[in-house]
């Protein structure tokens, strides 16, 4: 039997495997899956086929942006995202617990009063470099830094 270590990387493996066209990922996948499945010894914890992660990773597609933020899920003051000078940024905020105002500091966005578990998305290009905090009016925390370089 394989310590559960082992097992939980091999999860990580299947399930985050993200690179390489879908074949690549296909043959991957059914190799782990094919040398697990050949130990009969070899069980695979519940909680090891999916990578736990705090952060929601932001995501590039037809040239923009997008990163979401959950207030007490993936946000804090050490979540920083990078883009460049020049990107456009889909920025989407939820607060699921209470009303919240959310502030983008440097491109004086926000005001608007967001309702508990409603999405407030903030569509902007980063035009400067430097780093930019978003803040809850509700809490006065940081959730999260926008650098821009």
């Amino acid at each position: 039997m394989q310590p559960r270590s082992s097992l939980f990387v091999i999860g990580l493996v299947i399930a985050g495997v993200s690179c390489g066209s879908d074949t690549e990922q296909s043959v991957e996948t059914a190799a782990i899956v094919d040398t697990v499945a050949n130990d009969p010894g070899t069980t695979i914890p519940p909680d090891s086929t999916e990578a736990e992660s705090t952060e929601a990773p932001s995501t590039t597609t037809d040239g923009i942006v997008r990163i979401s933020v959950t207030v007490g899920v993936d946000s804090g003051p050490d979540r920083v995202e990078e883009v460049s000078v020049g990107d456009s940024i889909e920025l989407t905020m939820v607060n699921p617990d209470e009303d919240d105002e959310f502030h983008v500091h440097g491109f004086d966005l926000g005001g608007d009063e967001t309702l508990a578990g409603d999405a407030k998305m903030f569509a902007f290009t980063a035009s400067e470099a430097g780093d930019f905090e978003v803040e809850s009016h509700a809490t006065g925390e940081v959730l999260v830094v926008i650098r821009v370089s």
